[in-house]
Parts: C-alpha cells; structure tokens; sequence
C-alpha cells in the first residue's frame, strides 16, 4: 500500500511540496456577488463610455444656467470626505474613550460597539476612496472639461494628475460608502440615506464635472468596500447596527 502522505487516493495523483495550495474564499466574503456587480458594472460603463457619456456631457451642459441645476450645484459638496470623516472620526474618539470611563461591563460594552460602528464608516470611506485614486490614475480617464474645450475624449493611463482623472467619481466614491456605512449602522434611515447617496452622486454628471460612467464605477467601489467589510466586520456575529441591544 502506498503510504507516501502526498499521494491523494482520491485522485491516484501524486503532489509535491511546491504545488500550490488551492484558495478558499472565506465563507463571510460574498465574492459571487461582488464579481458578478462588477462584470455588470464593467459591461455597463463600457456602453456609457463608447455611445451615451458624451450626449449626456452636452445634454447638461446646455442646461447648466437653469434653476434646478443649481440645486445640484448646491449639494455636490456633501460628497467631500472631509464632510463624513470629521465627524466619523471625533464620534469614534468620544465613544472610544466613553467606553474607558464606565464602569459597567455591559455598557462599556455597548459603547465600544458604537466606536467598532464608527471605525467601519471609517474604514469603508478610507480604503474604497484609496482604491477609487488608485483606479483614477490607472485609467486616466480626461474629465468633461476637456471634452468641452478642445474635443478631448480619451485615456491617458499614469499620465494626468489627480485632479484632472475622472474615472472613478471620488464624490460618488465618498457619499455612496459614507452612506452605505450609516444605513448598516441605522437600518432604519436607509432610505434618507441612499436617496442622499444617489443624489449627491448625480450631482457629478449633471453639473458636467464626472462622466456619468464615472459615477456608476465610484459607486461600485464604495458599495463593494462596504458590502465586504460590513460582512468581515459582523463574521463573528456582532452586529454593526446600533438599534436594540447589543449582540455577540
């Protein structure tokens, strides 16, 4: 009988050290799902980018004196990460430091799974606009401006600044995980939440400064960074939802 541990009878097939080992996804990590939404996403910026992005760019622009384009004009700032990392960030410092000074295990408890609800708003914020700057660079995607000036539709991979890379939307990066991570927070507020969220994020394309592609891919980004950490976050069964008692 042949005892050698690297033969496998199941296979009659004999390993070696150096194979490599097969990759199991973790079961928290809903990586069909997310690789499905973004082959759909892919599909559907590529359309935008080859036939729809410029007839939208022109439809706006053309419009870009009226009333109702200034409401929109008006609220695009909500999508700085300036605007949800401040206070993210000093509510995760005072419930932090509250869960120090009480004395009550179970309420010392409740406030550190307030401060663990804060860093994930964060973190979903912190590492999907990390990859969004990534991605712009990449890409080098010429922002509408460019198109209204002089005609310039194009690529130009590492080759622009920050600032002058619109694919993905940072906004819509920003205001879609920032939104996503307080909808986990409170169920209840979803939908003042995504209807924020959604917006903010057409506010790039209408006010002409994001290609409408650009938008849908910031988005994807900022709801996968979400969608993953909320899943690693809550794999041990605490939940991140600051309604009703806590969980462990």
């Amino acid at each position: 009988m042949n005892v050698d541990p690297r033969f496998t009878a199941e296979s009659g097939e004999k390993t070696t050290a150096s194979d490599p080992i097969p990759f199991t996804p973790p079961a928290w990590l809903p990586w069909r799902e997310i690789a499905f939404l973004g082959v759909v996403t892919g599909a559907l910026c590529t359309c935008f980018i080859l036939w729809v992005d410029r007839p939208i760019a022109y439809y706006f622009l053309a419009r870009s004196d009226e009333a109702w384009v200034a409401f929109f004009r008006a609220i695009t700032a909500a999508g700085h990460s300036a605007v949800w990392y401040t206070p993210a960030a000093l509510g995760f410092i005072a419930t932090f430091w509250r869960s120090k000074q009480v004395a009550d295990t179970g309420q010392s408890w409740e406030w550190r799974r307030r401060a663990r609800g804060l860093l994930f708003v964060i973190l979903s914020m912190a590492i999907s606009g990390t990859a969004v700057n990534a991605l712009k660079i990449s890409f080098g995607r010429y922002r509408p401006r460019f198109l209204f000036n002089d005609g310039t539709y194009d690529f130009a991979p590492f080759a622009l600044t920050l600032q002058d890379c619109g694919f993905p939307s940072g906004h819509t990066q920003s205001i879609v995980a920032a939104m996503m991570a307080l909808g986990f927070l409170w169920p209840r507020g979803r939908p003042v939440f995504w209807t924020i969220a959604v917006l903010v994020a057409a506010s790039r394309f209408i006010i002409t400064v994001h290609y409408t592609s650009d938008v849908i891919a910031g988005a994807f980004v900022a709801f996968a960074t979400a969608w993953i950490l909320q899943r690693y976050f809550e794999r041990k069964g605490i939940k991140l939802a600051w309604a009703g008692a806590a969980q462990r």
